[in-house]
């Protein structure tokens, strides 16, 4: 008698046990969470036009604002060549290296998206010879790329090696900015 009742005690210990323990995944993202879904949007519409330069830059940015970095990185590589050649998209690329602490990858991109930019606008310092990019930025777009690629350059020459920890980055980017308004000043 004391078996059959440890027996069935020990069933409906167990039926209890399986009824809290969740069945499905539990993820650390919240579904309803709006900056999820919009991301998860914009990844399900990337994905079926990883020819959309305009999308490829707001999934990106999305990543950035969510310090997802590597997957801005991984999702741009995955983009067509062709997206990649959009000034700002490159920009978004950059700016995903150096939040990774590729320096070199990241001014190497920087530079790349300036020299598109300046030659899509025709500026003096626009590398002659090259075709004219299929997309044009304008003169708001070649001061922020020229922000970062010199504030880039200043950390590679100051020997900055992380610049998510080392305070001169930040240095590197108001000497960047002060050297702009001097230049949009004139």
């Amino acid at each position: 008698m004391e078996l059959k009742l440890n027996l069935v005690l020990a069933v409906v210990l167990l039926l209890a046990w399986t009824a809290l323990v969740p069945t499905g995944p539990s993820s650390v993202l919240q579904a309803a969470d709006p900056e999820i879904v919009r991301l998860a949007t914009l990844e399900d519409a990337f994905a079926r036009s990883r020819t959309d330069a305009t999308l490829a830059r707001e999934l990106a940015e999305t990543y950035l604002e969510q310090n997802r970095a590597e997957q801005a990185i991984v999702a741009l590589r995955r983009a067509e060549p062709e997206v990649l050649e959009h000034p700002m998209v490159a920009h978004r690329l950059a700016q995903a290296y150096e939040s990774v602490g590729r320096l070199r990858d990241a001014f190497s991109t920087a530079q790349l998206a300036y020299a598109r930019c300046a030659r899509s606008i025709g500026t003096v310092d626009a590398p002659s010879g090259t075709p004219i990019p299929r997309y044009l930025c304008d003169e708001r777009d070649h001061v922020i790329l020229h922000i970062h690629r010199v504030a880039l350059a200043r950390m590679m020459q100051w020997g900055v090696t992380d610049p998510r920890k080392d305070p001169r980055s930040r240095l590197a980017y108001d000497a960047a900015t002060r050297r702009a308004r001097v230049a949009q000043a004139e």
